[in-house]
């Protein structure tokens, strides 16, 4: 279960910098340091809501497999948001390469959970990251 926690908080914190990277960008600011380390922290604790029945539906190849693409999307955001030279717009890719990355695994877990999300956080995330099956 703790992959399975790893994996649920890893695609939350993304949500938080995706989120974070439109709400700068409406505002002509920059991502708070601050931001970027909550979603760092919330990457590194499993979550227990949802890990459950994520764990019980996806097997833990497949959690792995997610957790190392969930993981290198956030190092990838994380890099652009401190790199200065990246235009805004070579960081919008990375930050819809990592949309994509969220609404995978929210399609997975739905996909093997009867076309459901087990918890009101994972159908926020859907949400809120436009996602569609």
């Amino acid at each position: 279960m703790d992959i399975a926690g790893l994996v649920v908080s890893g695609v939350s914190a993304l949500g938080t910098l995706v989120q974070a990277f439109y709400s700068a960008k409406s505002s002509n600011q920059k991502i708070s340091k601050r931001e970027i380390t909550k979603a760092e922290n919330r990457a590194s604790k499993p979550l227990i809501i949802g890990a459950k029945q994520v764990g019980d539906v996806i097997d833990q190849e497949l959690l792995l497999a997610l957790s190392r693409e969930i993981e290198d999307h956030h190092k990838a955001l994380v890099n652009a948001f401190y790199n200065s030279e990246l235009t805004v717009s070579e960081k919008e890719i990375i930050v819809e390469s990592a949309r994509i990355q969220i609404c995978k695994f929210l399609c997975e877990v739905k996909n093997f959970n009867n076309d459901q999300l087990p918890t009101e956080r994972l159908k926020k995330l859907w949400e809120s990251n436009r996602c569609r099956t």
